[in-house]
């Protein structure tokens, strides 16, 4: 089965008329395709987009689906940041286990980014710590 099969002959006329209909454009959807059970698709969905209620829902929907994203975006900015900071802590040794929970805990983009920029400057990791703790032990990121 296939919206674009060519062998029209081969299948049933209902199905050739449903797959036709499933393939139809916004404005081509609506005609007649002779097919009781497309009129009764049709009319549902007729039905759902004058639903004032329906239009709450999907909108509701839709601004979870925009939410959710925009959460993922921002986790997937925190994980690469944080990746890019041990990446270069890695350069300068062993990166010790506790610091290591401290970067991986952290869910400040701002401070994140700037911890980034203290490793790709530190010689060691030792001068990385020290720069580096005043932004594990706060709270806020808006002095940053």
């Amino acid at each position: 089965m296939n919206t674009k099969g060519k062998n029209d002959a081969e299948v049933p006329s209902e199905l050739v008329r449903f797959l036709k209909f499933v393939k139809a454009g916004l404005e081509e959807s609506e005609r007649d395709f002779q097919d009781e059970l497309v009129r009764r698709f049709q009319k549902t969905i007729r039905e759902i987009k004058t639903d004032r209620e329906m239009g709450e829902r999907y909108m509701i929907f839709e601004e979870m689906l925009r939410e959710e994203k925009q959460e993922g975006r921002q986790e997937g900015r925190l994980e690469a940041t944080r990746e890019n900071v041990l990446e270069l802590l890695e350069d300068l040794g062993e990166i010790p286990e506790d610091l290591q929970t401290k970067l991986e805990d952290l869910e400040d983009l701002t401070k994140l980014k700037a911890l980034h920029k203290i490793a790709a400057k530190a010689e060691s990791l030792h001068a990385f710590e020290e720069k580096a703790e005043i932004y594990f032990n706060s709270k806020d990121s808006w002095f940053l």
